[in-house]
């Protein structure tokens, strides 16, 4: 993240590949690649690209004076609200709103969240003083993020069952 007067830019490389005990195979590979751009508190534009185990996908989003234009797959979809927030999680406004963007493929997902309360969380020795989330959309997952609304921890349970923990710290 770089924050200016008036301007953030955001960059986020996901890469995560699941292999095969023993055999070391990999089962799974998901990649994405994402940029933001936020002026005086609102997006303006966002790219990203992603491939979930060989489905890929392009997303493309502009301000214009209609609103959020976004093109998905090369297809146009309807202008946006200017207010919508990313599902990239690092901004904790998502939390706020009844409906967030899927950076991943474009579409607009309705969005609900179940307030878990204050939790410390420790990580590599370190201690947080944390806010827990779980949202509830296309995947549920549990959300941390600390005082000042920094994006701590994320947890995912993959279809699988297995536990996938991201930190960003």
């Amino acid at each position: 993240m770089n924050r200016t007067a008036a301007e953030t830019t955001v960059s986020i490389a996901t890469d995560l590949t699941v292999k095969v005990p023993v055999l070391g195979i990999t089962a799974y590979r998901f990649q994405h690649v994402a940029s933001e751009r936020w002026v005086a508190g609102r997006l303006v534009a966002l790219n990203s690209t992603t491939d979930d185990n060989g489905t890929r996908h392009k997303v493309s989003v502009v301000m214009k004076t209609s609103g959020l234009e976004v093109e998905a797959d090369g297809k146009a979809a309807a202008p946006l609200d200017r207010n919508i927030q990313p599902a990239s999680l690092w901004n904790a406004e998502v939390l706020r709103r009844p409906v967030m963007l899927d950076t991943q493929d474009g579409q607009v997902v309705p969005l609900s969240v179940v307030d878990q309360g204050s939790e410390n969380l420790t990580i590599d020795a370190r201690t947080f003083k944390t806010h827990h989330y779980t949202m509830k959309s296309k995947y549920s997952q549990d959300v941390w993020y600390d005082e000042q609304q920094h994006l701590v921890q994320v947890k995912l349970i993959g279809p699988d069952g297995s536990v996938i923990l991201y930190k960003p710290l």
